[in-house]
């Protein structure tokens, strides 16, 4: 009966914060995902194993930085203010953690089972047949369903034991550009065994391809369970886990300050405020290691299909810039504008902050901070591009429309910054801005697909890095509107609306 009982405390907290609307938008963002892909296409008789192909691919991508939103909302109302210390003078940590647990469990069978449905949705919307074995479909949903547990069971120990959510949502972007480029690769042991990367071992639907007649055929294949029962031990060893962490737990302050002598001295920071307030925090180490990864995965990718890729250094371009600018990098400047805003949305910093300093002051602080990290990741990239190149012995001299490219991308890049830093400005949250931007990487995808590069900051980021596949002069225009059009909104919104305290 305390099962219950802590069971329904667990949904009153999540009143009116609408965590299940996460997976909604997710299944709704799969849907549209491959309706706008194979809309209209004909001579696809076996349409239904082009779907068991393509949706444990777009899984990689969209579920784990989805599964860690949702922990995350799940435990950041508890790290407000002393309520986690409240919530322990009546109930234990193994309570707590596990009754957020149950909720969670809950949440991603109703995520699988929309998933099911939505199966049939698009077969229906894309003339699909919908007579096929069922077994495919239960066997489908079982892998997800443990692979979605045990991303889960990995985003809520970080979710609950660190305090800091850009922790959680960090491994999740990680997990996701791992998951998705692993995918692409020779399969190996250490995908079957990284639970970013079961979505696609899992499958059962192989993909032949004929690089001659450029034919597609879809090959039906004996599922891997090795996959689900490596997902399995991974659970139980994180069980385990989780139960010694949580008997070791207590409400004591995890910051303890360290002893240092005395001094007298007053001696004044000379970085800047901006960058003062995100020290330690995770969001700098997506920037570096993303891009890495990106390198890495771009490159092998590119060695492995020489006969396909002959254009030198323009494809290695195109490998290493095909997701992370069309995904991750959105995601990360999402990031981190809102852990730039998140110091300030706490307790009753803002109303200090206001007195001290000019709206427009602080909005163009938190922008251009946004905007130094962003165009270092760039420049990082691009020398990675290089490095890669000299490496695998890349025929030919560099593209000469690279620093075009470069340049447009960056600057393109800034307006993203600006909608972003509105976006957290206005939504005092760090999950639901992290979403927009996701779904706005989505949303500048199928710009460019409709061919309207401009109609938002993330598509025109977008073109501008895919090879220069925008105008340059209409790219700088439409960067330079959307810049000067956030960045008023914040001035303006700051101006005149009233300092909010912690919710």
């Amino acid at each position: 009966m305390n099962v219950l009982n802590d069971f329904l405390i667990e949904t009153k907290k999540h009143k009116h914060r609408f965590n299940l609307l996460i997976p909604v938008f997710v299944v709704l963002a799969e849907i549209f995902f491959i309706y706008g892909n194979y809309h209209g296409r004909t001579g696809l008789e076996n349409g239904w194993m082009l779907l068991f192909y393509n949706y444990p691919i777009i899984n990689s991508l969209f579920l784990p930085v989805a599964i860690a939103c949702f922990a995350s909302r799940l435990t950041d109302i508890e790290y407000k203010g002393d309520m986690l210390k409240s919530l322990y003078t009546f109930s234990t940590p193994e309570r707590i953690f596990y009754t957020k647990y149950i909720y969670g469990v809950i949440s991603v069978v109703l995520l699988v089972s929309m998933m099911c449905g939505s199966f049939y949705i698009n077969c229906k919307i894309l003339n699909f047949p919908t007579k096929f074995p069922i077994k495919y479909l239960i066997i489908f949903a079982v892998t997800n369903f443990i692979t979605c547990l045990t991303l889960f069971t990995i985003h809520m120990i970080l979710a609950f034991f660190y305090r800091n959510q850009a922790v959680n949502i960090t491994v999740g972007i990680l997990g996701s550009f791992m998951g998705l480029f692993t995918a692409f690769l020779p399969e190996t042991i250490f995908q079957k065994i990284l639970p970013w990367g079961s979505f696609t071992t899992s499958m059962f639907v192989r993909i032949d391809w004929d690089r001659e007649t450029r034919v597609t055929d879809w090959i039906l294949t004996d599922p891997s369970f090795f996959p689900t029962v490596i997902n399995i031990l991974w659970i139980v060893l994180l069980t385990c886990l989780t139960l010694l962490m949580l008997k070791r737990s207590s409400v004591e302050e995890k910051e303890k300050q360290k002893r240092r002598p005395v001094n007298n001295k007053i001696s004044l920071h000379k970085r800047p405020i901006e960058v003062l307030k995100l020290k330690g925090s995770p969001a700098w180490v997506a920037f570096i290691i993303v891009p890495v990864l990106s390198a890495i995965i771009g490159t092998i990718n590119y060695t492995g299909n020489l006969s396909i890729l002959t254009d030198g250094w323009y494809s290695l371009w195109s490998q290493h810039t095909l997701f992370l600018c069309y995904f991750f990098m959105s995601v990360m400047i999402g990031l981190f504008a809102g852990c730039i805003w998140r110091a300030d949305h706490a307790g009753t910093n803002m109303n200090i902050l206001l007195t001290h300093n000019k709206a427009s002051t602080i909005i163009l602080g938190k922008y251009l901070a946004t905007c130094f990290i962003t165009s270092l990741s760039i420049i990082w990239m691009v020398v990675l591009f290089i490095i890669s190149g000299l490496i695998v012995h890349v025929d030919g001299p560099l593209p000469s429309e690279m620093i075009g490219w470069v340049s447009v991308g960056m600057i393109a890049s800034w307006a993203i910054c600006a909608f972003q830093i509105f976006t957290s400005l206005v939504i005092r949250n760090l999950i639901i801005p992290i979403v927009i931007a996701f779904i706005g990487g989505l949303a500048g995808l199928v710009c460019i697909s409709k061919d309207i590069p401009y109609l938002t900051p993330y598509s025109v980021f977008d073109a501008a890095m895919n090879r220069g596949g925008a105008g340059i002069i209409p790219s700088i225009i439409s960067s330079g509107l959307f810049i000067a059009l956030f960045l008023t909104l914040s001035i303006l919104y700051l101006s005149r609306s009233d300092a909010k305290t912690q919710e």
